[in-house]
């Protein structure tokens, strides 16, 4: 996987997660935030193709690589940084960074630039067919008509 995919991947994390807890009840999925499960609401009962365990087990793993890359492969400055530019809810700049590590500025960016090449190497195993969200925002239109694929 390439640096910019890996970039993309933890710039989308938090949506993967929110919509891995949206997905519905499974047990195996910890809902810190005790959200009400939406996806199913929104799925036209007339698609006889929908899939919510293949859309759960894309965004599972995807969550479960990301969160266990961070974690293991990373040492501590690395896994902060990453953390604190992609991860957290506030996300930051790398001067940002800097300022509250008391760093300088090229170091903080050189451990993102190692922790980028890590990770790269690690969430190999990730798919860009397993990297795609779903927008379903459509289903709340509505004008909106569902259409038969040619």
């Amino acid at each position: 996987m390439d640096n910019n995919t890996v970039t993309k991947l933890l710039t989308d994390f938090r949506s993967y997660k929110f919509a891995l807890m949206n997905l519905g009840v499974d047990e195996t999925v910890n809902n810190p935030a005790n959200i009400r499960p939406i996806y199913s609401e929104r799925v036209p009962k007339h698609i006889s193709r929908y899939d919510t365990a293949y859309d759960r087990e894309r965004y599972t793993r995807i969550v479960t690589m990301v969160e266990s890359a961070v974690n293991y492969v990373l040492n501590d400055d690395q896994r902060t940084v990453i953390m604190r530019k992609y991860l957290e809810r506030n996300t930051m700049n790398l001067d940002e960074i800097a300022n509250i590590l008391h760093k300088h500025r090229t170091t903080v960016g050189r451990w993102h630039r190692e922790a980028i090449n890590k990770l790269s190497k690690a969430l190999l195993p990730i798919s860009k067919d397993y990297m795609e969200i779903n927008n379903i925002d459509h289903m709340f239109d509505p004008n909106w008509t569902f259409k038969e694929p040619a």
